[in-house]
């Protein structure tokens, strides 16, 4: 069995603040991917107990998230920038871990909320409905037929993640109070039930099918800066639809994905 796992920094347990845990300059950064290096190895070790052959480790959190020399002994990891295309998503995995993910830009309690850019943008919008990261993440292995089994972070990425695949595994670590504060696990609870739900993710692999986004796709971008959409605009496939906002559109969600994000 292969398993994919993308992970991110802002779902880890005792994580909560942009300026000085997530983002490279903060003074508490290494710690914070130390943090997320320990969550990843411990959903290995589920991994590894119940017979997974392969583990493939994408560090997903843009300046980097995970301590290469401390990553468990069975992980490949994918890490630097620029990612390969579809961030090698399109190989064939069993299933997709969703590991220390955040939820969508103005959720209500949701720790470190964003889409994408925790400084730029303002929203996603899908064919009307909003979407971030984790819908992103689970449509993108939908079209290649992969399921997303397990999702962990704080209760309202979760959530978010249930409104995809309702059954997916959910390990909650932390409780959002506002956008940079929250209620943590210390990080030691937080590893053995990753550890825990990671062994019974992959017990429902059978149990959760692929979600696919089906037929012609618009993105819509909105921004808080008029400069960054100006950027956007100059970009193939993109039109303006005010000064703050663009749009893309797709025959389909993989030819919308590669036009925004290559």
């Amino acid at each position: 069995m292969k398993v994919y796992i993308m992970t991110d920094l802002e779902g880890v347990a005792g994580v909560v603040d942009f300026e000085s845990q997530t983002y490279n300059t903060g003074k508490y950064y290494e710690i914070a991917k130390g943090l997320l290096t320990e969550e990843v190895n411990s959903c290995c070790d589920g991994l590894v107990e119940v017979g997974v052959d392969e583990i493939f480790v994408s560090d997903g959190h843009g300046s980097g998230g995970i301590l290469p020399e401390k990553i468990h002994r069975e992980a490949k990891l994918l890490h630097g920038r620029p990612l390969p295309k579809f961030w090698e998503i399109d190989k064939k995995w069993d299933c997709i871990f969703l590991l220390s993910h955040h939820s969508m830009h103005g959720t209500k309690n949701g720790n470190l909320n964003h889409t994408y850019s925790s400084r730029s943008i303002v929203k996603m919008e899908l064919n009307g409905e909003k979407i971030g990261e984790i819908g992103i993440g689970v449509y993108l292995a939908g079209w290649f037929n992969i399921p997303v089994v397990f999702i962990s972070g704080d209760e309202a990425a979760c959530e978010e993640a249930g409104k995809y695949v309702p059954n997916i595994e959910k390990a909650i670590v932390k409780w959002g109070i506002t956008r940079t504060s929250a209620i943590s696990l210390s990080p030691i609870k937080a590893r053995e039930i990753i550890k825990e739900k990671a062994k019974k993710a992959i017990e429902k692999i059978d149990k959760i099918k692929p979600v696919k986004f089906e037929g012609e796709c618009e993105l819509l971008i909105e921004f808080i800066s008029t400069s960054d959409a100006f950027g956007f605009v100059k970009r193939p496939f993109f039109e303006k639809v005010n000064e703050t906002t663009v749009k893309v559109k797709g025959k389909n969600f993989l030819e919308l994905f590669e036009r925004y994000f290559y």
